[in-house]
């Protein structure tokens, strides 16, 4: 796995399939790295996948400091500009949902079909995510991944795929808590629904069934961008791509079509 660096940070970065097939670029959830997305790979057998480690999370540096989403967006042009890629489909869950949304807003030459999952483009509650800053370096990360991952899945799959939930949990707790509160204050200061009316890459916005309020901004972002469409996942609630990867994947393949869109879709 090649590390690329982007500012101050050097990025985990893997990059898998033929050098000539048409780039598509994953981005997982906060506490998550480049497992979240093993489901996903057969289906994009053929294409140039890349997979990364947000900054803060899985292998990839920490710094110390508040993040945000224009930086975890200047992450990837910078993975995108060392790897010779002009223009990629992206797929983004839940956090990597809003590093899309700001790429394809800020830059939209860059992006070519946008998958959003279980995403939102502005959080309320800001204190939430100082509050767990704080706890994270008062107490660890043990607890706050515990608590989150559960409450983000499934009762069926917490039931049905323990091991799947165990490592989950650990690669959330893993991370550094200088990468967990950087993240966290991008959670907070996150804001792009004045962004949507410009993104004009042709978008599929992922919801799962069980994803309770999480899913409200699932309408929000469909109807705002200029070229949306939306589907529900049965049998999933905040992580459907590893809860229901058959489902998300199906939906995921019918949107990025014949592997030509990275260079045909409409700007």
């Amino acid at each position: 796995m090649p590390f690329i660096a982007s500012g101050d940070c050097r990025l985990n970065v893997l990059v898998e399939g033929p050098p000539d097939g048409v780039p598509v670029i994953l981005s997982h959830h906060i506490g998550g790295d480049i497992a979240c997305f093993d489901a996903q790979m057969p289906a994009l057998a053929g294409r140039r996948v890349v997979r990364f480690d947000t900054r803060g999370q899985g292998a990839s540096e920490a710094p110390e400091g508040d993040y945000s989403v224009a930086l975890l967006g200047s992450d990837v042009l910078a993975i995108m500009d060392a790897l010779g890629i002009a223009r990629a489909d992206f797929i983004g869950v839940s956090q990597g949902g809003m590093t899309g949304m700001w790429l394809a807003a800020h830059h939209p030459e860059r992006i070519g079909r946008l998958v959003l999952a279980n995403t939102t483009p502005f959080i309320p509650n800001k204190q939430m995510w100082d509050d767990l800053a704080a706890r994270a370096r008062a107490e660890g990360m043990a607890d706050i991944a515990r608590t989150t991952i559960e409450s983000w899945l499934s009762e069926g799959f917490r039931a049905g795929r323990k091991d799947a939930v165990e490592r989950l949990v650990a690669a959330m707790a893993g991370m550094p808590v200088a990468g967990y509160a950087g993240n966290a204050s991008a959670l907070r200061d996150v804001d792009l629904r004045d962004a949507l009316p410009s993104i004009s890459a042709p978008t599929l916005v992922i919801g799962g069934a069980e994803d309770g309020p999480r899913g409200a901004a699932l309408p929000l972002i469909t109807q705002s961008v200029r070229n949306g469409r939306s589907v529900v996942l049965p049998n999933a609630a905040h992580l459907s791509n590893v809860e229901n990867p058959q489902a998300f994947n199906a939906a995921m393949i019918e949107h990025l079509g014949d592997g030509l869109a990275a260079d045909q879709a409409p700007q």
